[in-house]
């Protein structure tokens, strides 16, 4: 097939995952893909299926003879391909994505078959913001659905295994290492960091307003010079 520039993988995830039941689909099609239906050209899927699969053994056949003590493993086709019909696609398997997925499984109102893909086109995640971020969790912002949202997933991540833990296998270690988030002001920001301060406190966040005199006293590393409030998000330790 011209159009097929990739391999494509599907992984059915076990209920009590993060998907739910969603179905885990990677794949570099080019053919558009309708939210209804995956089929969109004229070639039906079993001959998209076996002109694929005869490529690919071309394609293992040609690399083992090139590489024949290298000990690379070719791809080899996942014989349960996407289902036909879907009723949400997303296209994007990061945080966000995955996210967007569980809880459309998890409300539960929707039909029993209600199927929901999501669609990655890469599986290692090596390009995705989602691995590429620092992982900063912080509430100081300025509206209120950023603040609700922050403080949501941080109680998502603290209680993982109340969410996506899988049952007979062993608890889930995000490595979740909440320290606090700090902010710091000058004259000129100050008043506004006090207004936001004001917000996320009537939300619910454990925020506190250091002076630079406590900011160092709390740590005596900082230097202060300039610095004429401080935004500290306490860490659950702290809470």
């Amino acid at each position: 097939m011209a159009t097929w520039s990739g391999c494509l993988r599907v992984a059915r995830a076990r209920t009590g995952t993060v998907s739910h039941g969603c179905r885990f689909v990677e794949h570099a099609l080019r053919t558009p893909v309708s939210p209804r239906g995956f089929s969109t050209g004229k070639t039906t899927r079993q001959d998209f299926f076996k002109d694929l699969e005869a490529q690919l053994k071309a394609f293992r056949e040609k690399a083992a003879a090139v590489l024949p003590t290298s000990g690379w493993t070719p791809p080899e086709i996942n014989p349960d391909p996407p289902p036909e019909r879907a009723d949400v696609v997303i296209v994007g398997g990061g945080v966000v994505g995955w996210s967007v997925a569980y809880w459309l499984k998890r409300k539960q109102k929707f039909p029993e078959r209600f199927e929901v893909v999501v669609v990655e086109k890469d599986p290692t995640y090596s390009q995705a913001s989602t691995v590429l971020s620092a992982g900063g969790i912080r509430q100081q912002f300025s509206m209120l659905e950023n603040i609700r949202l922050s403080l949501d997933s941080s109680m998502f991540l603290k209680n993982i295994n109340e969410h996506l833990h899988v049952l007979n296998e062993d608890p889930i270690d995000l490595q979740f290492n909440h320290s606090g988030y700090l902010f710091l002001a000058s004259e000129k920001g100050a008043e506004v960091m006090e207004e936001n301060h004001l917000l996320q406190r009537n939300v619910g966040a454990k925020v506190a307003l250091f002076s630079p005199t406590q900011l160092k006293e709390k740590f005596p590393w900082i230097n202060t010079d300039g610095v004429a409030l401080a935004s500290y998000v306490l860490p659950f330790s702290e809470v």
